[in-house]
């Protein structure tokens, strides 16, 4: 790479580079910045010369970013964000006048507390503003960073295996509630009207909500530590497939207390016959938005009520 000075640079090209690699795709690209696809196709071209590397390379129907590309990305976005800090110094925060998208990560019965917080504490506030929520991915992670994804609500990450290349510690990470354990069986199960002890939970068959992709749970660990093993019958992703697995098998679940009682009322609850520990859920952002007025605001409306109605199940 020609060695070039910060004077020379066309600053728009940082702009299209942000968003060339926001999207991946030279198309989608070019409609953020109000281009043709042929006007992209040059400055993409223009920005392999710039940088002495290709940034996008196609594989099969899609685009994917070089290794120095991936290394760029989050600096790139970080300079975006301070550009932007420029037009928002004379700014005054307005909810009620705030247009836009807001594009929050979660896992599905998470996703319905953000949807009724939302519904009831910020659509009232900011009647402009649209609520995108999106599955919680590992790859969300680089959406954080390119400004895709404004927030991530996520269980303890220690009990989800993360991918080699995620790197968390670059996010701001702040806990919001926390969750007993709780254990769940359908309405008629055999073991409806019995005490359920330590032998009999052990050996009954389970269900484990596995978001993360691991095969054991914080349930499995603490019976490890007492040399006891459980039976995992069925395992899925979705706390709401793990619902209908309980609704018509002789299973027992155990989950967070909120998640289970968010749903109708058609299980038995009692509490898990060995002590396990409490789940906290956390949430997570890019740094670059930590200050910024409308992800502030949003944040705190949404934490405190989301935290409360976790209290009041």
């Amino acid at each position: 790479m020609t060695e070039r000075t910060l004077e020379s640079l066309d600053l728009n090209l940082l702009l299209a580079l942000h968003w060339l690699l926001t999207e991946r795709n030279v198309t989608e690209a070019a409609g953020r910045l109000d281009l043709s696809q042929p006007a992209m196709s040059r400055t993409l071209g223009r920005l392999r010369e710039v940088f002495d590397d290709p940034i996008l390379v196609k594989s099969g129907r899609t685009m994917l970013p070089t290794p120095k590309a991936d290394r760029l990305q989050p600096a790139v976005a970080h300079a975006i964000e301070r550009m932007r800090d420029i037009l928002r110094v004379s700014d005054t925060f307005d909810p009620e006048t705030q247009q836009g998208r807001v594009r929050i990560a979660c896992k599905d019965y998470v996703n319905f507390l953000v949807a009724t917080t939302w519904a009831k504490n910020i659509s009232p506030h900011a009647p402009g503003l649209e609520l995108d929520i999106t599955d919680l991915t590992f790859a969300a992670a680089n959406d954080l960073i390119s400004g895709r994804i404004d927030l991530v609500i996520v269980p303890d990450v220690g009990l989800m295996d993360v991918p080699p290349g995620v790197d968390l510690e670059q996010f701001v990470q702040r806990p919001i509630f926390r969750e007993r354990y709780i254990c769940a069986i359908r309405k008629g199960h055999p073991m409806a009207e019995r005490k359920i002890s330590l032998k009999q939970y052990t050996a009954m068959d389970h269900i484990l909500i596995n978001p993360g992709g691991r095969d054991s749970g914080i349930v499995d660990q603490v019976l490890s530590e007492h040399s006891l093993m459980r039976r995992i019958k069925y395992r899925t992703y979705s706390f709401l497939s793990a619902i209908y697995l309980l609704s018509e098998t002789d299973c027992v679940l155990t989950a967070p207390e909120g998640f289970i009682k968010t749903v109708p009322n058609n299980f038995i609850t009692f509490k898990p016959p060995l002590n396990v520990p409490d789940m906290a859920t956390f949430a997570g952002w890019h740094p670059n938005w930590t200050h910024d007025a409308r992800h502030k605001w949003i944040r705190e409306r949404l934490f405190s009520e989301v935290a409360d109605r976790i209290q009041a199940l």
